[in-house]
């Protein structure tokens, strides 16, 4: 025993691959900036109306009582000119504004109505899980009033996890042991549940929807062998450090070995069979 820990100790992971290990199990950790789509959807001030930038300094200018003197010197009208510059420019800005707010106006509210387009473009555009390879494969999202279905097409063990471990000796040498299979399989538990967490908060930010059905599935668009299934409810949903105790808190489909990672399952949560029932 002493002569192993002895041998353990001589070895330490590299930073790089400590790094690349830290990640696969952190992507949860980073969200993206939440929308509130009421508050998009209210003007940013009158149309008709001086907006703010520009009622600042119409305001100082209405304030202006220039003295005998600087009337004398012809100093009160360089400030009048000046205020009338800044509230020109106020103007300018404020405008800017309401044409922007105008222009994405039609997109919010068909965002609020709940229009499928709508939505999948409000997470293309907004949403950052599509935009990292190493998180999934693909995905594919499905629009049922203020409910979202999504399918996540997750990478396999032997694709994340790697076989080996680099590591350095005290003089600096790497060295590739390797990584023990029951190790492999419980890294991989936790990319899966930092996968699907990471999926959920974006969608909860960039979507005013009310439930998540969510799967975790093996394969591609023909061939698809779910492994996790989850329905989350805005309302209840409360993120934590640890990404399958966040899971848990919900309505959970899995079954996970610790010897063999997770099994396939017959069935899934949907929407459609859930509520049916739940009508019932």
């Amino acid at each position: 025993m002493q002569i192993l820990n002895l041998v353990i100790s001589m070895y330490r992971i590299t930073n790089r691959q400590q790094v690349q290990l830290d990640e696969l199990k952190a992507h949860h950790l980073y969200g993206c900036s939440p929308i509130d789509w009421l508050k998009e959807s209210v003007e940013p001030f009158p149309k008709y109306r001086l907006g703010p930038a520009e009622e600042v300094w119409a305001d100082k200018e209405d304030r202006y009582q220039p003295s005998h003197f600087s009337k004398k010197i012809g100093f009160s009208k360089i400030v009048t000119y000046y205020y009338k510059y800044q509230r020109n420019k106020g103007r300018t800005v404020d405008q800017r504004i309401y044409e922007k707010w105008e222009e994405r106006y039609p997109f919010v509210k068909k965002v609020l109505e709940g229009d499928p387009q709508a939505w999948r473009m409000a997470v293309k555009k907004y949403g950052q899980f599509h935009r990292n390879p190493s998180l999934a494969k693909a995905y594919s999202l499905y629009v049922y009033s203020n409910i979202v279905e999504c399918d996540v097409y997750l990478h396999t063990l032997e694709n994340v996890i790697p076989y080996q471990i680099e590591k350095v000796t005290k003089r600096g040498n790497l060295r590739y042991h390797i990584f023990p299979k029951m190790k492999r399989i419980e890294l991989y538990e936790m990319y899966v549940y930092s996968c699907l967490n990471k999926v959920i908060i974006d969608l909860l930010a960039v979507l005013p929807c009310h439930t998540i059905f969510i799967n975790g599935v093996y394969g591609d668009g023909y061939d698809v062998e779910p492994i996790i299934s989850s329905v989350i409810e805005r309302k209840k949903f409360q993120q934590y450090r640890c990404p399958k105790r966040t899971l848990q808190r919900h309505r959970l489909l899995v079954t996970f070995k610790k010897r063999s990672g997770f099994c396939v399952l017959n069935r899934v949560y949907s929407p459609r069979i859930l509520y049916d029932k739940e009508d019932c």
